[in-house]
């Protein structure tokens, strides 16, 4: 076997599991608004643990309903009436072979009134998220006593429920970890303070779980090994944290980083480094005895084999990886890895879509979140000739879908490549891991038996004469260029432009007009190759279209990089190398005048072909940027929709 370290079965206390691939708990906002397991939330888990991972640790199961709740469709486990949901959720992961956990949380500082029904959020001190900016009120002694109860009898439930253990989530800045902390908990009484009075309250709860679940229900905790803040968790003390919860005897550890003030370090945007979490985990386990599971961009099956082999853990946990691809598993194991359909780190859907729609999605797998209604393996009714106009990510995912229907399909690209936007905007800094989507499409297509013709644009001649029942047109956008009556073509170009390499600039003075993702990433990309690049953008705030983290780190970035960033700020004109800009806060209009000018200012529809098709062909779609400019996410969920539908 290719990776005998990743696919030797394992144990966690007296647990057997078939591997050692974990995949980690991830919330997914797919209970209902009272806390109950859904057949949403049943098909997600099912269609994980059909794609052969040893262990499903299930997301934060609430064990305070109300003032502890963290998202607004989190699953609970406080009272006895949520057993018959939790336990058809034991029982549809078990029936695939896997192993489950339920993780037990209590979101403390972390919450908001919106989620805990206006209560104000508890903590060990008050002292307020500084991501999220709303007060807690510090626990009563009471108050705690309490949820030690909480935890405990919420662990018994997960027993009752058929789960094979609980891991009590200490980590990302929740309610245990901010009373394991320095950095949160600034108590004077036996909960804060020392060492030994921080981990009072977590090792109170363990003490009274296992003396309800007994000896042979697994307990494990997950930890945040390093916050990543100034006078938080370090690696050191960690390691002093899991010696005594060994000792306390704890079944395992999940070694993870970070609280929501260091939230790029939990849920890592693209320019985070595969495997880089690893020496986290190796720290745990260089003084702990008992299993330790390493998480954080792990996506790679070498990857995983080799934290394995060199010993920084016991299991590897792989996450988002397993909601791009189920079947991420069995790929591996087969031998099959270029068929991986790999995460590439852009927390669109996971994380945007589940905070601005309330749902986990995917923007590379549009299955994630839907698998109860859509099933990518179900065969059409009836085999049509269908015809895919663009090899953008759009296209693409049409294509291959509708040839795993079984449908006759042909794929036409005006360029000699398949990949569209994708392929230019890979070459951003840090964006490369996009090109693992294209790869993953480029792989699937001919072993689907879709025709691809490449450097052929499509015209109605062309895609009549195929006599298709069905046409796809993902035919993209074009670059929004403004309508400056001066303007010199020589000395100004797009976004595009620079990214694909028809145009190459260094060492000179530009001005890129346009401040969104798009105008931002190409900014960088100049400063690196030696550019003086002004930023100027008209909104108040630098790339707004961004999801939440990965612009976190895109500001990072450009703080360091030396790009001078002017926001509120118009421009007005361009009369050859002449920019003329009004900023909000000056009634004056002003001059730039720079060597080269960078319009980075959207797209605009592509719809020429789907206008002339109109009425010659029976079905007929439009989707992506052709129907509207957005994002990948949008692109593959209507392409693969479009195909659904045919």
């Amino acid at each position: 076997m290719q990776y005998p370290h990743l696919f030797a079965p394992g144990k966690i206390g007296k647990c057997s599991i078939r591997n050692r691939v974990v995949m980690p708990p991830m919330a997914t906002n797919l209970g209902s608004a009272f806390g109950e397991v859904t057949p949403e939330l049943l098909a997600y888990y099912r269609r994980r643990a059909q794609g052969g991972v040893g262990l499903i640790i299930v997301e934060n199961a609430q064990v305070d309903m109300f003032q502890g709740r963290s998202l607004t469709a989190q699953i609970a486990v406080d009272s006895d009436k949520f057993l018959p949901g939790l336990r058809a959720l034991a029982e549809v992961i078990h029936a695939e072979g896997a192993k489950t956990f339920l993780q037990i949380q209590h979101g403390g500082r972390q919450c908001t009134p919106s989620t805990t029904d206006g209560l104000q959020p508890v903590a060990p001190s008050p002292v307020p998220c500084k991501f999220l900016g709303v007060m807690p009120r510090a626990l009563t002694r009471e108050e705690i006593h309490e949820l030690v109860e909480k935890f405990a009898q919420a662990a018994l439930r997960a027993k009752l429920a058929g789960f094979d253990g609980v891991e009590v989530h200490a980590a990302h800045g929740y309610l245990l970890n901010e009373f394991l902390s320095p950095y949160t908990n600034k108590r004077d009484d036996e909960y804060g303070g020392s060492f030994e009075n921080r981990l009072r309250f977590l090792l109170e709860i363990l003490a009274r779980i296992r003396e309800l679940v007994g000896e042979d229900f697994v307990v494990g905790v997950r930890l945040s090994v390093e916050e990543f803040v100034p006078g938080g968790l370090t690696l050191a003390e960690s390691q002093e944290i899991a010696r005594v919860l060994e000792a306390s005897g704890v079944d395992y550890i999940s070694a993870s980083c970070g609280i929501y003030e260091s939230v790029s370090t939990i849920i890592e945007p693209m320019n985070f480094a595969e495997g880089w979490r690893a020496h986290l985990a190796r720290g745990i386990k260089e003084v702990v005895s008992c299993p330790v599971i390493a998480v954080g961009v792990i996506r790679h099956p070498e990857v995983a084999e080799r934290i394995l082999a060199e010993g920084h853990a016991d299991f590897v946990a792989i996450g988002r990886g397993l909601i791009a691809d189920p079947d991420w598993v069995k790929k591996a194991a087969w031998g099959r890895e270029r068929e991986i359909n790999y995460c590439i780190g852009c927390n669109v859907g996971c994380i945007g879509e589940l905070f601005a729609n309330g749902k986990v999605r995917c923007a590379v797998n549009p299955w994630a979140g839907r698998e109860l209604f859509f099933d990518e393996r179900t065969r059409a009714p009836e085999r049509k000739r269908v015809v895919v106009v663009g090899g953008g990510p759009g296209g693409m995912t049409a294509a291959l879908v509708a040839a795993k229907r079984q449908h006759e399909v042909h794929l036409f690209e005006k360029e000699k490549a398949l990949g569209g936007q994708l392929r230019f905007a890979a070459r951003a800094p840090h964006k490369e891991k996009l090109l693992w989507f294209v790869e993953y499409l480029e792989e699937m297509l001919p072993k689907t038996g879709v025709s691809v013709y490449l450097g052929s644009e499509a015209t109605p001649e062309t895609v009549l004469a195929l006599k298709p029942q069905a046409v796809i047109v993902a035919s993209g956008g074009t670059p929004v260029i403004p309508e400056f009556s001066a303007l010199d073509p020589s000395f100004a170009c797009t976004a595009w432009d620079v990214l694909r390499g028809s145009v190459v600039l260094e060492g000179k003075d530009v001005v890129v007009v346009g401040g969104g993702v798009v105008g931002c990433e190409v900014a960088l990309f100049l400063a690196e190759r030696g550019n003086r690049v002004t930023l100027v953008e008209m909104l108040p705030h630098l790339a707004v279209d961004a999801e939440v983290i990965t612009r976190i780190e895109l500001l990072k970035a450009l703080g360091a990089s030396g790009v001078r960033v002017m926001t509120s700020t118009r421009c007005m004109d361009v009369e050859g190398r002449r920019v003329v800009y009004l900023c909000d806060a000056d009634p004056r209009t002003s001059e730039l005048h720079p060597e080269y000018i960078v319009f980075a200012l959207g797209t605009q529809p592509n719809r020429a072909l789907f206008d002339e098709l109109s009425g010659k062909v029976q079905e007929l779609f439009l989707i992506g940027d052709a129907r509207e400019p957005r994002k990948i996410f949008h692109a593959v969920y209507e392409g693969a929709l479009a195909a659904t539908q045919v």
